[in-house]
């Protein structure tokens, strides 16, 4: 096999970067994962072949369109602007969509049938809150803190701009959004879901010390269009995930070359 060294990536001012040398920056920041990305692509249209999926002529130019559409490209010139400063060809545009396409077709065909029931079974677990947080190192301290706001009135929101150790949600008064059951410590989980609309409860231990919360709002789960979006994408990277495990999958590209002997 040629050497990843042979082959020229750039050429800057005379001098020649070899694909071995881009290779080395895009590994060393983590940001090779285009190539697993690949990889993906291939399994996706490997299960598509053996599932008798295909792409259409009309499927195709939907699509496209609509990529057009999306990025004000309404006309050739346009489209051959936006490929020339993405260094892509009409042939590498059209086999990436073409792809895309596969993707989502081979996703409805593995997740049809299969949202409800999951649903059904993890419904609990799609739950959410909107919550606000206040921090405290100390658990006395949180604890006065929460008898101001439950006994005497004190505006939450205002106590954790002052007293939070929290820097990320400190300056928002302790507002945190909206956070699933599933992504809450089962204690914080238990007092969240446990209380009503705009009762704060707490203190709660945490891994970053001890917490109020304020909770701004419930959501349960319901299956609109939203939720069958999310569960179809849970179900197709579960399945995704399976396939890699099965799959000879070898990577030379990542692989470090041999050193020259001296």
């Amino acid at each position: 096999m040629t050497s990843l060294s042979e082959y020229i990536a750039l050429e800057i001012n005379g001098e020649t970067i070899s694909l071995q040398e881009v290779l080395r920056f895009a590994k060393w920041r983590g940001q090779s994962t285009f190539i697993k990305e690949a990889a993906d692509a291939a399994l996706v249209r490997q299960a598509a072949v053996e599932r008798g999926i295909k792409v259409s002529d009309d499927e195709f130019q939907q699509v496209a369109d609509a990529f057009r559409t999306e990025r004000d490209l309404y006309d050739v010139e346009a489209t051959e602007e936006w490929l020339a400063a993405n260094y892509l060809s009409y042939q590498e545009w059209e086999a990436l969509l073409e792809d895309e396409i596969t993707r989502r077709k081979l996703r409805e065909d593995l997740t049809n049938g299969r949202v409800e029931k999951y649903f059904a079974e993890q419904r609990l677990s799609f739950d959410a809150a909107t919550i606000s947080r206040l921090v405290i190192k100390e658990e006395g301290v949180a604890r006065e803190l929460r008898a101001q706001i439950v006994e005497d009135g004190a505006d939450f929101h205002t106590l954790a701009r002052e007293y939070s150790v929290d820097l990320q949600t400190r300056p928002a008064g302790g507002y945190s959004g909206l956070i699933r059951r599933s992504e809450m410590e089962a204690n914080m989980e238990a007092a969240v879901f446990g209380a009503q609309p705009g009762k704060t409860v707490g203190p709660i231990k945490t891994y970053e010390g001890w917490e109020l919360v304020k909770v701004e709002a419930l959501h349960p789960a319901r299956l609109d269009d939203a939720m069958r979006e999310n569960i179809k994408s849970v179900l197709f990277n579960e399945w995704l995930a399976a396939r890699r495990l099965k799959a000879k999958i070898s990577m030379p590209l990542l692989e470090p070359e041999a050193e020259e002997a001296e």
